[in-house]
């Protein structure tokens, strides 16, 4: 198999496995949010979730970015280097911008908007350089990325100002659009 081949193989490897990660991290908050309980959230059967949804998360981030590496940097649209500093730039911004800004503590669910974004932009940038996925598919990526992080960063400001019904449920939906993203990016490779 031609050395390409497998890095984009791996990508979309990773993707699947990222996929599961956020299947499971639904239901993992599922069971352990819902308002008005005040259960173990990592003990039993929320114990073994949380255990499978970071398992497929790292493995899937990992296979994911191995993926990319192996992408040949001379086809890529972006340097991937300044993808990353823009990523980081935007991290600290969004942290001021939400904390200091619109009052929102912070938590970890920055970290995981802004990374997911810099692994989508990564994601579809190696898939162009491996010539998998055309350059509509590339832009149409691009706009999906941009309103699953978008959406995700709304909600994440909004959280704490909602009661926590509407909360519980809304805060579901990052998890559902993001899946929902590298679904239409794996279904928008075309391997020979």
């Amino acid at each position: 198999m031609h050395s390409s081949w497998s890095g984009a193989h791996q990508i979309v490897f990773g993707q699947i496995l990222l996929i599961v990660c956020c299947i499971f991290y639904l239901i993992w908050w599922s069971v352990s949010y819902r308002p008005g309980e005040t259960v173990s959230r990592i003990g039993g059967a929320r114990g073994i979730l949380l255990l499978i949804t970071a398992a497929s998360g790292v493995i899937g981030a990992l296979v994911n970015m191995n993926g990319i590496r192996l992408a040949p940097a001379a086809a890529e649209h972006w340097n991937g280097t300044v993808i990353n500093i823009a990523g980081l730039a935007s991290y600290f911004i969004l942290l001021l911008i939400t904390y200091a800004g619109f009052k929102r503590p912070v938590t970890t669910e920055l970290v995981l908007i802004t990374g997911w974004t810099v692994l989508q932009l990564q994601t579809i940038n190696a898939l162009n350089a491996y010539g998998v996925l055309s350059e509509y598919s590339f832009g149409r990526l691009i706009v999906v990325i941009a309103a699953a992080s978008i959406l995700s960063l709304v909600l994440y400001i909004l959280y704490y100002r909602m009661k926590p019904w509407p909360a519980y449920y809304l805060a579901m939906v990052p998890l559902i659009s993001e899946a929902a993203a590298m679904a239409v990016t794996i279904l928008s490779i075309r391997f020979a």
